[in-house]
């Protein structure tokens, strides 16, 4: 009898041992994609991920690989699917199960299961992966949030997608994006060099885009097709589409829009615009009047450690210099006519001092986006405005010998649109047999 159950324990173990292994995924999925993840995620971008989210695990990423990666993070700490396509539709996944020699960690940064994938999909894909794994969106405020992707991959084969969103900035929308050379960080944007384009190039060539979802159906994980996404649609494509050359002026305006609850006019833009350097422009001017009182009082040759700290303009000039720079990019983004901005400015009376006779928030717009202010707290008021009063010709001298007339001939009244990039006949036939139907998954 004990012999006999010797013989059936090393017949056991033999068999355990010439069974196959069952092989593991990358990790195990438990939950599936709907409007709440998508949410979750978002809000997971705008507060977890910076341009330093890869520099733990030292990896460098270009664009498209952004994109996919910060993807596939979330999706392996939250259990949910995840897909990624090279450019002939060969995928692979979280389902994928060549590196379950590697182990697993509970913290993304120490999973070699996890890293190791994460290289493979860095190899596996590029921008002409996008409209194989993602689908163009209607722009409103459920879909412009962190997340919302945009791409081409044509011209400058470029990928990115918004990172952070204040509605209370000038220019609401940052984007994370990434170059090449791959670096382990990426950088934040407010600007897009990205075309939406048109016909005869197909629209799998450019896009504002969501991720499918990924299903598993009949045995195998593929994407819910676009039709069936959440927001589906190809508005962006249509001929009547205003900003396919100027993207972010889009994005943005919806951010502003829906903060404000209405349709915004170029009233409000200006108003918007001159409120902020009027709030900046006139502290400045209260710490400037409240320097000159005091030196006034102490005399010329006054010197204090504590005024010093007080009334020196230093940081806040700076925050000026930003703002202007802001200011300017506002007055490109929402098309805001330049010189009636500047009437409203010249509609707002400032004192710089009690000696002198008012100027306007236009002056002062000047003397700022010339650099020509100065932040001592020891210099009158001319001297840190860098402007002065002709009391002969009874006009304001900017930069030491600049008339107000001659510096308006400056500005150019409007800025040339972007120009879109040209395509030869050539790169359109072969574009234009790009084929959006891939193979199926045999990764899998």
């Amino acid at each position: 009898m004990m012999s006999d159950m010797i013989r059936f324990g090393s017949f056991l173990l033999a068999f355990i041992m010439a069974a196959p292994v069952s092989q593991a995924a990358v990790w195990k999925v438990v939950n599936s994609w709907n409007e709440t993840w998508e949410d979750q995620y978002s809000e997971w971008i705008a507060t977890e991920v910076d341009t330093d989210f890869f520099v733990p695990v030292r990896l460098p990423v270009d664009c498209a690989d952004n994109c996919y990666l910060v993807r596939a993070v979330f999706a392996r700490n939250h259990s949910l699917p995840f897909l990624a396509s090279d450019a002939w539709g060969k995928t692979i996944g979280h389902f994928s199960k060549q590196w379950d020699n590697l182990p697993l960690a509970k913290d993304w940064r120490q999973d070699k299961r996890l890293r190791a994938f994460l290289l493979a999909v860095v190899y596996h894909i590029t921008t002409k992966s996008f409209p194989l794994d993602t689908y163009p969106v209607a722009l409103n405020a459920d879909t412009v949030k962190p997340g919302l992707m945009v791409y081409e991959n044509i011209i400058a084969s470029h990928a990115c997608f918004i990172g952070r969103i204040d509605p209370a900035q000038i220019i609401p929308i940052h984007f994370f994006e990434a170059s090449v050379p791959a670096n382990v960080r990426f950088k934040h944007s407010t600007t897009l060099d990205v075309f939406i384009y048109n016909a005869p190039v197909p629209r799998e060539h450019s896009g504002i885009v969501r991720w499918n979802w990924p299903v598993f159906r009949n045995g195998k994980w593929a994407l819910v097709p676009d039709a069936e996404m959440p927001h589906y649609s190809e508005a962006i494509y249509e001929s009547d589409f205003p900003y396919r050359k100027q993207l972010s002026k889009a994005l943005n305006r919806i951010v502003k829009e829906s903060s404000a609850g209405k349709t915004l006019t170029e009233d409000d833009y200006i108003n918007e615009l001159t409120g902020y350097f009027k709030e900046e422009a006139l502290f400045r001017c209260s710490i400037v009047k409240q320097a000159e009182a005091i030196l006034k009082k102490r005399g010329k040759n006054y010197r204090s450690e504590t005024f010093d700290y007080t009334y020196n303009t230093d940081s806040r000039d700076e925050r000026l210099y930003k703002l202007l720079r802001q200011v300017w990019a506002g007055l490109d983004e929402y098309n805001v006519n330049r010189e009636k901005f500047f009437q409203a400015l010249r509609a707002v009376p400032v004192s710089i001092s009690g000696r002198l006779p008012d100027t306007s928030l236009f002056e002062l717009f000047i003397a700022v986006d010339h650099h020509w202010i100065s932040p001592d707290a020891y210099v009158t008021p001319e001297e840190r405005w860098g402007m002065r009063w002709d009391k002969e010709k009874q006009e304001w001298i900017f930069g030491g010998s600049h008339r107000l007339n001659e510096i308006i001939a400056w500005y150019n009244p409007s800025k040339e649109p972007p120009k879109e990039p040209e395509i030869s006949q050539e790169k359109q036939e072969e574009y234009g047999e790009y084929n959006r139907t891939p193979p199926v998954q045999d990764w899998q």
